[in-house]
């Protein structure tokens, strides 16, 4: 079951940044926390939104390397039952929390969910790094603080990598099945509270960050963060890769790459080398959740065609509903080329530019290419066959978004409907 899996994967996670604490405590890097009191997030001002809490820098911990040697294996480590519980729980909770559309779901969840994962265990390991880093005798040259700043930290820190996880995990909640424009468009409740920006992400945050914060959570808060620095962290890079996630937004497109120039620029930078580290890993880590939210463009055909008419579904449901103007069949062939040519090619490059992904950054532009080679050559055909299969189904348009703000219930136990083997 797709909520097993997830919960399979965050407790691995939650593993590592046990063994981390654990090692920190012993060398007396942290004290030990003596209450079991919740850790407490860094004063908004009034009025201020999700949008408004995005980072140009978001600062990892420095390198270690005493720590990193006095770390026990994560795996020999026995999670309590109550925090098992409640993460499973909380899993449950948010895969609830998501509406039954064709495309934006649980499911979908689950398979970006599953790409940041792919990504993040193919950054370049040790062993990869060594062989770009000779000595003047052939040697290898290479060690985990080189390793540190070669991945810009991001493979130094567990809090990070769960973040990440987490991130792609919520980053739909809630999502009504139509784009923010709709929203905007209908006055939905939630275009007018986010101020017509980002409405769809900035809700899905809030609402799973006050699931995440509910008091029943609180054992599994505290093994995930244990100071408020730890949790202003973790809020910190959640927010930046939920709203990293809104392609649409022009100005926020820009802004993006504008940070993504700033980053890798091969100009002088006045900056410390600590802060340019870490602009480069928050800027590296939006753009590994955005290529994971497309990751079936990305991937093998089947998958792609799969993905791709889930939510040629969704938006022709949103039509045929009343809730968008065009019929997607009319723009979906030239749509497609479009985004491969100027969104999903372009983000492989920088995955594969940035080089901290090593050899996943090139199989996903590889697949990216032949994907949008295919689609070239079949594509109208691809398009005919999705609408005719669609009107021969029996159309049950989706409602209109309620007025009224959706509320978060108490977390149940229980499982989700989803199949086992689910292709992702």
């Amino acid at each position: 079951r797709l909520i097993g899996w997830n919960t399979d994967v965050l407790g691995r996670l939650i593993k590592q940044i046990i063994a981390r604490r654990d090692a920190q405590m012993k060398l007396g890097r942290i004290q030990q926390v003596g209450t079991k009191q919740s850790p407490v997030l860094a004063g908004q001002p009034a009025g201020s939104m999700v949008l408004d809490e995005v980072k140009e820098i978001i600062h990892l911990p420095a390198f270690d390397a005493v720590v990193v040697e006095n770390q026990a294996e994560p795996s020999a480590i026995t999670l309590d039952e109550e925090i098992l519980g409640q993460l499973k729980a909380l899993v449950g909770a948010i895969a609830q929390l998501y509406n039954g559309n064709p495309f934006h779901n649980f499911e979908h969840a689950s398979h970006v969910t599953m790409s940041v994962v792919k990504l993040l265990s193919r950054i370049t390991t040790a062993d990869a790094l060594a062989e770009r880093k000779k000595d003047e005798n052939g040697e290898e040259d290479i060690n985990a603080h080189s390793l540190h700043d070669f991945t810009y930290g991001i493979t130094s820190d567990p809090l990070t990598q769960f973040a990440c996880v987490f991130a792609a995990l919520i980053h739909d909640v809630d999502h009504t099945g139509v784009p923010n424009a709709q929203l905007v468009k209908e006055g939905a409740h939630i275009a007018k509270v986010y101020k017509e920006k980002s409405v769809a992400e900035q809700n899905s945050v809030d609402i799973a960050w006050n699931l995440f914060m509910n008091d029943n959570f609180l054992d599994l808060r505290m093994s995930i963060c244990r100071t408020s620095e730890e949790l202003n962290r973790f809020r910190e890079l959640v927010v930046n890769g939920v709203m990293a996630t809104d392609i649409v937004d022009k100005e926020l497109k820009a802004l993006r790459n504008g940070r993504w120039e700033r980053a890798f620029s091969e100009q002088a930078n006045p900056e410390s080398e600590y802060d340019a580290l870490n602009r480069k890993a928050t800027i590296v880590i939006e753009h590994l959740i955005q290529a994971s939210d497309v990751a079936h463009t990305m991937q093998h055909w089947h998958i792609y065609r799969k993905w791709n008419e889930k939510l040629f579904g969704e938006l022709y449901l949103a039509y045929v509903g009343g809730r968008a103007e065009k019929n997607p069949a009319d723009f979906w062939y030239k749509g497609e080329m479009g985004f491969f040519d100027f969104y999903v090619i372009p983000l492989a490059k920088k995955l594969s530019d940035c080089g901290v992904f090593g050899v996943a950054s090139d199989e996903y532009l590889n697949y990216a290419m032949k994907n949008r080679e295919e689609w070239e050559r079949r594509g109208q055909e691809v398009v005919a066959k999705m609408l005719s299969q669609l009107d021969e189904r029996p159309v049950q348009p989706q409602p209109a978004v309620s007025s009224v703000p959706p509320s978060v219930s108490t977390p149940a136990n229980d499982d989700a409907d989803f199949d086992d083997d689910a292709d992702f």
